[in-house]
């Protein structure tokens, strides 16, 4: 797990000095990568095949400025308490955003399309928030907190979640089921996994 962390840590450093070019500040991408992720959902129930993948280019870009945000703000020296606020509110919008265009996708073609679609996004919430929760109450440091372990961490799951809606644009539905049902188990997985290393720690 350290071993993993540090890989993490390299390749977020690496990502921060690529792009400490853009002329934006860390929290403009931040609040950009929300509103991108909102029109995208909006172009999503459209119903037009030209409109979803519109949509889909939209969220990638949503994922891609949340995932270097925080890199550039450390590669600039422009790291904040506040940015680091902002930052994990639109982890979770963005996630959302994606999350509910899939559920309106196929309502009504599933039977289990809500209970799903709820794991998800219980999974994305609750496996930030044992982690936030932990640090907060003192039951972790911050360096155990970033070691805390995890099947299907964000990035592996923003990956699968932007490749089930590409798969959905193109109607391949039944693929995108199992996908699904694959990614909020593993999701769930991590959660519970986080939950007893940290409960462990009593």
């Amino acid at each position: 797990m350290l071993k993993k962390s540090k890989k993490a840590k390299k390749a977020s450093e690496g990502l921060g000095k690529m792009f400490s070019w853009v002329p934006l500040t860390p929290d403009t991408m931040t609040i950009l990568s929300i509103v991108l992720a909102l029109f995208g959902f909006l172009l999503s129930i459209c119903g037009s095949i030209a409109f979803s993948v519109s949509a889909l280019i939209l969220f990638i870009m949503a994922f891609f400025l949340d995932a270097i945000d925080g890199a550039v703000a450390r590669a600039k020296n422009l790291a904040t308490k506040h940015g680091a606020f902002l930052d994990g509110i639109s982890d979770r919008l963005v996630e959302f955003f994606i999350l509910l265009s899939l559920y309106f996708i196929f309502l009504g073609r599933w039977e289990f399309e809500l209970p799903i679609i709820s794991i998800l996004f219980f999974g994305t919430c609750m496996t930030s928030f044992v982690k936030a929760y932990a640090e907060h109450t003192g039951v972790l440091t911050n360096e155990e907190a970033l070691k805390l372990p995890g099947i299907l961490e964000r990035a592996e799951r923003s990956f699968l979640l932007l490749l089930s809606y590409a798969l959905a644009v193109f109607s391949e539905t039944q693929i995108v089921f199992y996908l699904l049902c694959a990614t909020s188990a593993f999701t769930f997985i991590t959660f519970v996994q986080r939950f007893w290393a940290v409960h462990s720690k009593g």
